[in-house]
């Protein structure tokens, strides 16, 4: 049985693949995508390369890309991919000014759905059509105080 059979993606055999590569694992997936905004008419060969890590270094990847704030806003931002984790949410979201604050609003959205699910004092409270009132202008307030201290 010829093993290059089994294997997906385009092996001309096991013997001529170099040793810095190895197949495709069937349990993953490959994939190829356009990571540069610039337009490149002649494939350009280049030897030497053995890792992705020199193929990112030699061709310094990046792509720009418009996201929307809360209010709808465009935001042009240039994401540069260097290494395997800036494709993972991780490395994005530590290159964009918008994605960080975003996900600092999240976290903090989070953290206060945590207290409120574990604060029973509160909950009992907001069953309680005036004890609900009382908390609701509480938060305004705070919230008055913030925007007045801001």
């Amino acid at each position: 049985m010829n093993p290059t059979l089994n294997m997906p993606g385009a092996w001309a055999a096991i013997r001529d693949v170099p040793p810095s590569l190895s197949p495709v694992s069937l349990n993953k997936t490959l994939y190829v995508a356009k990571l540069s905004d610039e337009y490149s008419p002649t494939p350009e060969a280049v030897p030497g390369m053995e890792s992705v890590e020199d193929v990112m270094e030699h061709y310094k990847p990046e792509v720009g890309a418009t996201l929307y704030d809360e209010e709808g806003a465009p935001n042009y931002e240039t994401f540069q991919f260097r290494q395997m984790g800036d494709f993972a949410r991780e490395g994005l979201v530590e290159q964009s000014e918008l994605m960080r604050g975003l996900n600092r609003k999240i976290m903090d959205l989070k953290k206060m759905d945590m207290q409120f699910r574990s604060n029973k004092l509160l909950q009992n409270a907001l069953i309680n059509a005036d004890a609900k009132q009382v908390v609701l202008e509480m938060i305004q307030q705070m919230l008055d105080e913030i925007e007045q201290a801001g």
